[in-house]
């Protein structure tokens, strides 16, 4: 039953993550191993996404490759209006 879970969870994000390429989003990414992300999609695989980061400081400026199966959490960047 927990892989098909987890098989809906990526399907989901994959189908998220093509709106956001298609809209230019900025997303948000946190991997398990505590890593975040905060970048632009540059493509989307089945078992992995690239991902251009814009931060944090450590990372701007770097493509990297994600496995979706190391991903916990998945969104859109929301602005804070004031």
């Amino acid at each position: 039953m927990e892989k098909e879970k987890v098989q809906e969870r990526i399907w989901q994000w994959q189908l998220l993550a093509d709106q956001f390429f298609n809209e230019g989003a900025d997303v948000f990414i946190k991997e398990f191993n505590g890593n975040i992300h905060f970048c632009k999609i540059v493509e989307v695989g089945e078992t992995k996404i690239t991902i251009d980061n814009y931060a944090p400081s450590q990372r701007e400026g770097v493509r990297d490759y994600l496995d979706w199966l190391n991903i916990e959490e998945f969104d859109r960047v929301r602005e804070e209006r004031e």
